[in-house]
C-alpha cells in the first residue's frame, strides 16, 4: 500500500483499545459508530491507492504512444490531463491523511481520560465530530475532481474519434488509390489506441472518485449520528443519577411517611356509652325535655298573637 505505513484505522491499537473501552462500558452504539467511521477512511486509502495505480498505467501507455507530429500534440494534451488527475490524486491523499492522524490522536486522548476518570470521560468520543470540516473540505476536492475528469473523458472520447475516422479516411484512400473497393467502418467497431491508453483509466479513475464521494457522504453521516449517540446516552445516564441521588435515611423517612398516611387507625373522640336499662332512662328524660321546649316555644307564641 501506498498510504503512510500501510496500516489501516480499525487495526491500530489505540483504535481497537477504544472499542475495548466504549464496550466495557455499555457504549456499543458509539463503539460503533466509532469503527463504521474509521472503515470509511480506510476504504477512502484504498481508492486512493487504485487511483494512483490508474494513473501510472496511463502515464506509460501515453508514453508508448507511436511516435509522429499529430500523436505528439495529442499526448501533450493527454498527458496535462493526467497531471491535474494526479494533482488532485495527492491533494486528496493528503487531507486522507491529516484525518488518520487526527482520528487517532482524539483516540488516544479519549482511551488516555477514560482509563483515569472512567465512563463519563469517554462522551469525549464525541470529538471525533472535529473531523468533519476535513472530510468535508475531501469532499469538495473530490467532487471538483469528478467535474473536471468528466469534461477530460469527454474531450478524450472526442479526440480518439477523430483519430480514428481519421485513420479509416486515410485507409480508404489507400483502397482507392490501390483501386480497391473501400470500407464502410461504421458496420465495424474500432477502437483507437488512445481509448485503451487513456480514455479506459479516466472512466476507471472517475468510478472511484463517484465511489469516494459516496464513502465521504456515509462517514459525515456516521459522525453526526455519533454525536447524537453520546448526547441521548449523557442525558439517560443523567437521569439514571437524579434517581439515585435519594439517600437511604431519605427513602426510609419516605416510606414511613407514606405507611403512615396509609395504616395509621381512625381515632374517634371519646364517649361515655349506656346500655339496657341505663340507657332506656336516659333516653326518656331526653325526650321529656325535648316535649317541654316545644311546650314553651307553642306558649309564646300564642301570647304574642293575643
Amino acid at each position: 500500500m501506498d498510504m503512510e505505513a500501510g496500516k489501516t484505522l480499525t487495526n491500530e491499537e489505540v483504535i481497537r483499545e477504544l472499542l475495548e473501552l466504549l464496550k466495557k462500558n455499555a457504549m456499543k452504539e458509539q463503539a460503533n459508530d466509532v469503527f463504521e467511521i474509521c472503515s470509511y477512511v480506510d476504504g477512502l486509502e484504498k481508492k486512493i491507492d487504485s487511483m494512483t495505480e490508474e494513473l501510472t498505467n496511463m502515464q506509460n501507455q501515453i508514453k508508448e504512444m507511436q511516435e509522429d507530429t499529430l500523436v505528439n500534440n495529442a499526448k501533450k494534451a493527454l498527458s496535462e490531463a493526467q497531471e491535474r488527475l494526479n494533482t488532485r490524486r495527492e491533494q486528496i491523499k493528503s487531507q486522507v491523511l491529516e484525518v488518520k492522524a487526527q482520528v487517532k490522536s482524539t483516540a488516544k486522548s479519549v482511551v488516555d481520560e477514560g482509563k483515569a476518570k472512567g465512563r463519563t470521560a469517554l462522551y469525549r468520543v464525541s470529538e471525533f465530530l472535529g473531523i468533519k470540516k476535513r472530510l468535508l473540505d475531501i469532499r469538495e476536492n473530490v467532487r471538483g475532481a469528478i467535474k473536471t475528469t468528466d469534461k477530460d473523458i469527454a474531450k478524450t472520447a472526442l479526440l480518439a474519434k477523430e483519430f480514428r475516422e481519421a485513420g479509416q479516411t486515410a485507409a480508404n484512400a489507400f483502397r482507392t488509390f490501390a483501386d480497391k473497393p473501400e470500407v464502410d467502418y461504421s458496420q465495424k467497431e474500432q477502437k483507437h489506441p488512445i481509448t485503451k491508453a487513456v480514455l479506459a483509466p479516466m472512466k476507471a479513475v472517475k468510478k472511484m472518485l463517484v465511489s469516494m464521494e459516496l464513502h465521504l457522504d456515509a462517514s459525515i453521516d456516521k459522525l453526526d449520528n455519533l454525536a447524537m449517540n453520546v448526547q441521548l446516552d449523557k442525558e439517560k445516564h443523567m437521569e439514571n443519577e437524579k434517581k439515585q441521588e435519594q439517600t437511604e435515611p431519605e427513602r426510609a423517612e419516605a416510606e414511613r411517611v407514606e405507611a403512615e398516611v396509609v395504616y395509621s387507625p381512625m381515632v374517634a373522640e371519646p364517649q361515655e356509652y349506656q346500655y339496657n336499662a341505663d340507657a332506656f332512662e336516659a333516653r326518656g328524660v331526653d325526650e321529656v325535655k325535648q316535649e317541654a321546649a316545644h311546650k314553651e316555644v307553642s306558649k309564646v307564641r300564642e301570647d304574642k298573637a293575643r
